[in-house]
């Protein structure tokens, strides 16, 4: 498995070795690639398929989030992204654009410094400005990535984002993550994070500007850096009671 220790070494091998990658997903750990719907082990009672479990969950959304949008979603693709970015579990797995802001969300949280990293690196032939309406019917459709649609965002923005939309199957079957899908015409590759080098590779980002307050503009942003850099970067990694290895209490999201 091919490994990067630094910023440096990830450029050359994304040069080398898949220099046709578009789109770029960074995990903390090696976790399936799977959207956050696929990470619940199966369809909730009173649904007979992914697709309508998804479709219901993204109506109520939108049903009970109407008095609070200063602007409705005009088609599918920016409800789902609207849904995901509050939180909700949806079809969509997010990527961006640029390999160094995918590695940030490799390397970002330091109660993970234990664990290897993952960074994904996608090709496609084709891709998708959006999502046409029927799309959300389709549910043995083929992983589709689409650029994110315009809306006012700043964080996708900065962070230069996009997406994969999984194809939800008309079943009840636990969802096969994304590097397992027969049915597929994105090439992978995957590129592993040593625990190790994490740290560093931290400290390389923040000089090249690939940072939390940069990445999310906003007061949330601010508190995520400072709380990094002037107290997480500072607690070394400790065994504690009973031998197990010390953990930081970081909240900081799962992919």
């Amino acid at each position: 498995m091919t490994q990067i220790d630094s910023v440096r070494t990830l450029l050359r091998i994304l040069d080398t070795v898949c220099p046709e990658a578009e789109l770029f997903r960074g995990q903390a750990r090696d976790w399936p690639l799977l959207p956050g719907i696929g990470r619940y082990p199966q369809v909730v009672d009173g649904y007979d398929n992914w697709g309508g479990l998804h479709e219901h969950i993204i109506e109520r959304f939108l049903r009970l989030g109407r008095p609070f949008f200063s602007e409705y979603p005009r088609n599918d693709s920016e409800a789902w992204v609207l849904a995901q970015h509050h939180g909700l579990p949806t079809r969509l797995l997010d990527a961006t654009s640029n390999p160094l802001k995918a590695l940030f969300f490799a390397v970002n949280n330091p109660a993970d410094d234990s664990s290897d990293g993952v960074l994904w690196a996608f090709s496609y032939d084709s891709w998708r400005e959006d999502l046409d309406a029927t799309t959300r019917y389709s549910w043995d459709t083929e992983l589709i990535p689409f650029l994110p649609p315009q809306i006012p965002n700043p964080r996708l923005m900065a962070q230069e984002g996009a997406f994969l939309s999984y194809p939800l199957p008309n079943n009840c079957d636990p969802l096969i993550p994304v590097d397992g899908l027969a049915k597929n015409e994105l090439r992978l590759f995957k590129l592993v994070v040593p625990a190790a080098a994490k740290r560093n590779m931290r400290r390389e980002l923040a000089v090249l500007g690939v940072q939390y307050r940069l990445l999310f503009p906003d007061l949330d942003g601010i508190a995520r850096n400072i709380k990094l850099t002037e107290l997480e970067e500072h607690q070394p990694l400790q065994p504690i009671s009973g031998g197990q290895p010390y953990r930081l209490n970081n909240h900081t999201d799962e992919p």
